[in-house]
């Protein structure tokens, strides 16, 4: 039971408010709904819409931390935030043109999806998959092992 619970938005914190909304805006089409300067204006936040759910930006003026240790998928939080997309080479092959690094090529992978995994002006690790995973090769359920 739900009780209506659904993802609505995540909150990506950008070191350039500008070159971000480009890359969000421009390069992976989606829509700013708006903007809000708060503390002065020392903090940003830009809201898009990425399909149902919406991605929430904030840029401070005060540089944050960054840690430069290579991302590991066993290290715990986020992976990656990924998007649904009709045609994975056609937008990869788009982002590419925009010397978008990307991570793992287009590829076909378990569950008959096609996938690839690049990266935003800020590093994070973004997916584009076409359409969500067959359960078949998963086991069904949950099982603590």
């Amino acid at each position: 039971m739900s009780d209506g619970l659904s993802l609505d938005h995540i909150a990506i914190t950008v070191q350039d408010m500008e070159r971000a909304v480009t890359f969000y805006r421009d390069l992976l089409g989606f829509e700013v709904l708006g903007q809000l300067l708060l503390n002065e204006g020392t903090f940003k936040l830009v809201y898009l819409q990425a399909g149902a759910a919406r991605i929430e930006l904030f840029a401070f003026t005060e540089e944050g931390r960054r840690d430069d240790t290579p991302d590991r998928n066993e290290d715990l939080g986020f992976k990656h935030v990924a998007f649904t997309v009709d045609d994975v080479d056609a937008v990869a092959r788009r982002l590419k043109a925009h010397d978008v690094p990307f991570t793992v090529e287009p590829v076909d992978a378990p569950g008959g999806v096609r996938l690839a995994f690049f990266r935003d002006p800020d590093g994070n690790l973004l997916e584009i998959v076409d359409r969500l995973p067959q359960m078949s090769p998963y086991r069904a359920g949950w099982e603590a092992r």
